[in-house]
């Protein structure tokens, strides 16, 4: 059980990395998007902001997916006697 343990906080710290990677690449699409809206009026700033709206958005979705992850693990090491009564 415990190199189960070890693999979700793995897979959980790898999460984390990847959804701030993702923030980092929106970020750097913003950027590029802008240097480049110079030289095409705006057009490459408009192209940029989906770009970088879906990157924030895997990151999201990368995060919570990480964090349920770890709810449904802790739950589960639960014994059953703590178990909520309903």
């Amino acid at each position: 059980m415990k190199d189960f343990d070890n693999e979700i906080e793995k897979a959980v710290s790898r999460a984390s990395k990847a959804a701030g990677w993702m923030f980092v690449l929106g970020v750097l699409a913003l950027l590029f998007g802008l240097v480049a809206s110079f030289e095409t009026y705006g057009i490459a700033f408009l192209g940029a902001l989906p770009a970088a709206g879906i990157l924030f958005a895997l990151g999201v979705i990368i995060n919570l997916q990480a964090m349920h992850l770890m709810e449904t693990w802790r739950q589960g090491r639960r014994p059953s006697g703590d178990a909520p009564q309903t």
